[in-house]
């Protein structure tokens, strides 16, 4: 939803960080592989709870019509804390057979919550990510506009990963926390669904 506009360290980045940022993040999108990256431009700022971004993301749930959806933690700053609260609200009211304008109604079977800045307390899952980290790093070092500010981040990342892989036995690992907002389904309790 952020376009990157307050993502500058020195004043005379002002007027072009928006331009770069954009560059950056189509550049960190292709790292990972993907082929559908869209920007909202809001200012950085602006990505709060509205609904006007709420209907973006009903929006997007619809036109992608994922299985999975993979949307923040809520123990973040104020923008990911709004996303993950409207994520969840959006993956719940897209199902639903209302604003037809945004699209076809389309349930997805799940949405996992991912770490950021803070660590999971208790995360659902642990995914093995050896394969595929370095590509994140790769992706990540891709946005050099924030990396005065957020460059302590790849200590991190790499921290909370081998921290999360020691949990499964393996090099590097994710957090993730499957959000039951909406109840899951089980046909027999005891067998599982």
């Amino acid at each position: 939803m952020g376009c990157g506009d307050e993502g500058f360290a020195h004043i005379e980045e002002r007027d072009s960080v928006k331009e770069r940022f954009f560059k950056e993040a189509l550049q960190a999108h292709k790292i990972l592989g993907v082929e559908d990256f869209v920007c909202h431009n809001y200012s950085d700022f602006e990505v709060n709870e509205s609904k006007a971004i709420y209907r973006k993301c009903m929006e997007a749930i619809r036109r992608v019509q994922p299985e999975i959806i993979f949307g923040h933690y809520p123990l973040e700053y104020f923008q990911h804390r709004a996303m993950a609260r409207m994520t969840e609200d959006t993956w719940f009211q897209a199902g639903w057979a209302c604003s037809a304008d945004l699209g076809k109604p389309h349930f997805a079977r799940a949405l996992y919550q991912f770490e950021v800045l803070q660590t999971m307390p208790e995360p659902t899952h642990i995914v093995d990510v050896s394969d595929t980290f370095q590509a994140k790093l790769d992706a990540w070092a891709a946005f050099k506009t924030g990396q005065e500010h957020l460059s302590e981040e790849f200590a991190r990342m790499e921290a909370r990963a081998r921290f999360h892989g020691s949990k499964i036995g393996v090099q590097y690992a994710e957090a993730l926390t499957q959000s039951f907002f909406i109840p899951e389904t089980v046909n027999d309790p005891i067998c599982g669904l």
